[in-house]
């Protein structure tokens, strides 16, 4: 019986680093509410801000999404 033959692109290598996706890769398309559009896009933009900035922006999007979804269940 013979030992079972490896596909020729397989490789014992360890696999190289992938690629970092950006955050305009990232962003869903629009959600069709300006609010929360709006929070996803401070979220996104929060990259090249210094990390203080950046929780602030995460905690003013989260207090706007908490408020719509609020507002949609009080609906």
């Amino acid at each position: 019986m013979s030992s079972p033959q490896l596909p020729l692109s397989f490789s014992t290598g360890t696999p190289g680093p992938r690629p970092v996706p950006s955050p305009a890769t990232l962003m869903p398309g629009p959600t069709g509410h300006h609010a929360v559009d709006a929070a996803v896009r401070a979220v996104a933009n929060t990259a090249e801000l210094p990390l203080a900035e950046q929780l602030e922006a995460y905690e003013a999007a989260h207090r706007t999404l908490r408020e719509v979804l609020t507002a949609i269940d009080a609906a």
